[in-house]
């Protein structure tokens, strides 16, 4: 039947695949694979829904498996199956943005219903990205008003009741406002990074002061620095200007420096120094915290230089900068070990310049 999902059972074992077969065949088009490299080269060839994917074959590993199909298609759903006392492999799989495990010995209902769960969340989300662009406006203003009434509320109540609330009550207000600024950031940034990847944030090139786009940045940083005690030093020379795109440059800054302010333990210092580099700049941001993870700031560099297409353990604001430091033509790059150094390249940006379009893997991560 023409128009069914389709699914791809990649095993080792004959008997796996055809019981899973036989599971779903009724419904879905089912196809079959005894090998990583074999399941690869199918998806590379046709469109797949849904796979089942056993994590210890020979040959390629199933995690890589599982790496790879989700490079070819990162809305691909993936089942692990797992064997009784092998619970870790399934969770191995899951970290791996797996959608769920299906154990052996199967059974009919569940395997059905989780291949049914699976099919249902790449459909929506497959109309999310195909909905009509006003859609994301229409999602950006039901999700920021509320949050800015909860804002408006909670600063009313701190404003008006003078010395009538306790400490305690002003702790409780005081974390409503923290919470809510941050959620509104990362709808704000969400909705950012979508409008980004649809061309739809020309660039504006205009002469730009690195000192005055750092003290933007430090005079935002201020509040949450003074309450962890941290020492914010700033070095820029007071005449690199570079021609580029101001607002896009304060993004990505921010992007440093607030990570830098949420990771380094309280007592610590953040540097970010700059100066002049040919015809652009040059901006470093550095901190004395834990440093960042060894695999976050691979996957960083990864995504940059094309390595890896699909992210898979960035939050929003390492996203978010992937594709400002591609906005903006910059080069960064990044160290880990006794803090974190994240040093950015920006060169001249032609008044004509346009933003690159994004990869489409990357897009789908953000989506």
């Amino acid at each position: 039947m023409p128009g069914r999902p389709r699914v791809l059972i990649v095993d080792d074992e004959l008997g796996v695949r055809e019981s899973l077969r036989a599971i779903l065949d009724r419904d879905h088009e089912v196809l079959t694979a005894s090998t990583g490299e074999e399941a690869v080269a199918l998806v590379t060839k046709q469109p797949v829904d849904v796979v089942t994917l056993d994590l210890r074959m020979p040959g390629m590993g199933g995690i890589s498996v599982l790496e790879q199909l989700k490079a070819i298609d990162p809305d691909i759903e993936v089942l692990i199956i797992t064997g009784y006392g092998s619970f870790e492999t399934a969770l191995a799989g899951i970290r791996h943005r797996a959608f769920d495990y299906i154990s052996k010995p199967f059974d009919i209902e569940q395997v059905r219903g989780l291949v049914a769960s699976a099919l249902g969340k790449r459909a929506a989300v497959r109309r999310l990205k195909d909905a009509p662009e006003n859609i994301l406006s229409t999602l950006s203003h039901e999700l920021r008003t509320p949050l800015n009434v909860i804002m408006g509320y909670s600063t009313m109540l701190q404003d008006g009741a003078d010395e009538g609330l306790s400490p305690e009550q002003r702790g409780v207000l005081d974390r409503i406002q923290t919470n809510s600024t941050t959620l509104l950031r990362y709808v704000d940034t969400l909705f950012y990074m979508a409008e980004l990847d649809r061309g739809e944030v020309p660039l504006t090139a205009a002469p730009v002061s690195l000192a005055a786009v750092v003290g933007k940045v430090r005079d935002e940083i201020a509040p949450t620095a003074v309450d962890r005690q941290l020492t914010v030093r700033l070095d820029v020379a007071p005449d690199a200007v570079v021609v580029t795109d101001e607002d896009k440059l304060l993004r990505l800054l921010r992007v440093f420096a607030d990570n830098a302010v949420r990771y380094t333990t309280p007592g610590g210092k953040i540097t970010i120094t700059g100066g002049a580099d040919g015809d652009g700049v040059r901006v470093s941001v550095q901190d004395d915290g834990p440093g960042i993870e060894r695999d976050l700031l691979d996957e960083t560099l990864g995504v940059l230089a094309g390595d890896q297409k699909t992210p898979r353990l960035l939050g929003f604001g390492l996203r978010l900068a992937t594709r400002l430091v591609r906005a903006l033509g910059a080069r960064l790059t990044g160290t880990t070990g006794g803090g974190t150094r994240w040093e950015l390249v920006v060169p001249r940006l032609a008044a004509t310049a346009t933003v690159p379009a994004q990869p489409s893997a990357a897009r789908a991560s953000a989506a």
